[in-house]
């Protein structure tokens, strides 16, 4: 007696061929207008556009393209503004040597494309810096990128802006060092990365922005009192450093008061201070602050007031008739970097008490602003005035010199080449 065999079965055992054969190559499943996943269902990436189509992971190399914009104006570099890009591909252990670079050039065009090809999975550090001047500005301040395990809408991140070392965990190896990022402490910019097919295959590696620095003749330094303006300059060069310059003396009327060290810009959109990085001749990552310098000849001031105010103790042993003090400027939290539409407004106490000091006798002061800066350097007094050299993956930092290019010296145990000179007299 033949078996029956309704329609439902019929169909089931249809379906089975069809997926043996496509499971042997003989026909595939857009020959049968069948589909098993939803893989035709278009990607719609974070910025509201289509993901291309994406190949399968093993044969996914090719160059990178990118751009440059300005992070507070969100203008992008155009075509013919230079800029210089470095790459790392770290090792299957996730390590990373600065001293081998993938990609060290400069690129001036947009969008910029990467001379080396990358593969699916591998994890990246982008060092970017631009050379454009911005409206008001002197070139930028560089930041670094991360990518790990490359692929199509991974994201991109950041080292942070305050504290950019903060990412790297370095280890030195004989006499060079290599280093691991601290995923942790990174930041998601919000970009992801796109694969992008055609003729010929790209990653897009989306945007990196960068802030531009204030022109020194567009920043106003200055030490206040009570509102009143005692010493300042304009222009990073004509350095207020003689009593015959100073706008004003103070004089206290209390036994604790305040001086403030004051950096004002006088353009919108550019910034000062931002921690940068930098790669030593070994190898090793170096981050490089916006600081300021005080120092006096009262070497009773109170310690324990400028310490609470940030203010950290210089010490120079040659430096016996002043006391000094540096303070890193924190560039997200005191001000140097502006709201868009904005100017940058640092506004440093100094808190002075004077219950050391003798009564109604005149002290001077002294003051320095720097960026670029290695702080271990300067709590021994060593400030200085040249920008550190490019090594490894870094092809130039963008800033061409430091801004205020005036060092502390010592002269006869005093603090001597002052950038502002000034003078507060005690309470009586």
């Amino acid at each position: 007696m033949a078996t029956k065999i309704d329609m439902k079965t019929i169909a089931i055992l249809g379906l089975i061929g069809i997926l043996v054969l496509a499971g042997t190559g003989y026909i595939t499943l857009n020959d049968t207008g069948l589909s098993i996943t939803d893989q035709d269902t278009p990607t719609v990436l974070p910025d509201g556009t289509v993901a291309p189509a994406v190949p399968e992971s093993s044969i996914r190399a090719a160059t990178a393209q990118y751009q440059i914009k300005d992070a507070l104006t969100k203008t992008a570099n155009a075509a013919g503004a230079t800029a210089y890009v470095g790459i790392l591909v770290a090792d299957s252990n996730g390590v990373f040597n600065p001293l081998n670079p993938t990609d060290e050039e400069e690129f001036a065009s947009a969008p910029d494309y990467t001379q080396s090809t990358y593969s699916v999975g591998e994890d990246l550090i982008i060092a970017v810096s631009s050379d454009l001047d911005p409206t008001g500005g002197n070139e930028t301040y560089p930041r670094w990128f991360y990518i790990k395990d490359l692929d199509h809408n991974v994201p991109i991140y950041a080292f942070p802006i305050r504290n950019p070392i903060s990412a790297i965990n370095q280890v030195k190896t004989g006499t060079t060092y290599k280093f691991t990022v601290n995923e942790n402490a990174l930041v998601d910019t919000g970009y992801r990365v796109a694969w992008l097919a055609g003729n010929t295959n790209y990653w897009d590696f989306k945007t990196f922005e960068v802030y531009g620095r204030v022109a020194k003749q567009n920043m106003i330094v200055q030490i206040t009192n009570k509102g009143v303006v005692g010493t300042t300059f304009n222009d990073g060069a004509t350095w207020e450093d003689t009593d015959t310059e100073i706008n004003a003396n103070f004089t206290f009327t209390g036994d604790t008061e305040d001086l403030y060290f004051e950096l004002v810009g006088e353009v919108n959109n550019v910034a000062f201070g931002l921690p940068t990085l930098a790669v030593s001749a070994s190898g090793q990552i170096i981050q490089y602050n916006g600081v300021l310098v005080w120092t006096t000849d009262a070497l009773g001031v109170d310690p324990i007031e400028l310490t609470n105010d940030g203010w950290v103790p210089i010490s120079k042993p040659d430096l016996t008739a002043d006391v000094a003090y540096y303070y890193v400027i924190d560039a997200e939290q005191d001000g140097g970097i502006p709201n868009t539409g904005s100017s940058i407004n640092i506004k440093i106490p100094i808190t002075v008490s004077d219950a050391s000091l003798t009564a109604s006798t005149e002290y001077e002061f002294e003051g320095w602003v720097l960026d670029w800066q290695n702080v271990a350097n300067v709590k021994i007094g060593a400030t200085t005035t040249s920008l550190p050299s490019n090594n490894g993956f870094i092809a130039d930092q963008g800033s061409d010199a430091i801004i205020n290019p005036l060092a502390l010296t010592v002269s006869s145990g005093s603090a001597a080449t002052m950038q502002l000179l000034g003078h507060f007299t005690t309470n009586a």
